[in-house]
């Protein structure tokens, strides 16, 4: 009853599929983690970063009516207060505590640190004055434009004057 014509019927073997498979699997393997770059989200990741402590100095500055001093490094950056004893002088030696501690990849990190931002091994930071700080009304001191780039690709910069962020 059933005359099935073997020619008309067409499809893939079993061992022609299993064959495809395998050459999907190793092309997976092998070109999909130079696909997937993840430098590109650490860079991005680290100049939220760096902008996010920038604008907390500047926040302390004006809430503290003291000067908070950046040290920038190829690294990170660091934020240290004005001794608050020493008017006139912007002499930095107090550390801008960060509560609950830096990230660390060593748990448990401590409850209280210095502020400091570590950007992600291979990521570097480049920046125009290598030390600056924010005034008592938010300004960067030196008075210029503060221009930083993170992993050779995100800039951050910080405006004269008004000391934002961007």
């Amino acid at each position: 009853m059933f005359n099935l014509n073997r020619g008309a019927c067409r499809g893939f073997t079993f061992v022609e599929l299993v064959l495809v498979l395998t050459i999907a699997g190793v092309l997976a393997a092998v070109a999909g983690p130079r696909m997937v770059d993840r430098t590109a989200f650490q860079t991005h990741g680290g100049a939220a970063e760096i902008r996010t402590a920038l604008r907390y100095a500047q926040k302390l500055a004006l809430a503290k009516n003291r000067e908070v001093c950046v040290t920038l490094m190829p690294t990170g950056l660091a934020l240290m207060l004005e001794e608050p004893v020493v008017p006139g002088a912007t002499i930095c030696t107090q550390d801008v505590q960060r509560i609950g501690g830096n990230p660390s990849p060593t748990p448990p990190p401590p409850s209280v640190t210095t502020y400091t931002v570590t950007l992600p091994a291979g990521i570097g930071l480049t920046y125009s004055v290598p030390n600056f700080s924010f005034d008592r009304m938010g300004s960067p001191n030196p008075n210029g434009i503060v221009n930083l780039t993170v992993g050779g690709s995100a800039p951050v910069t910080v405006e004269p004057d008004t000391g934002y962020v961007h």
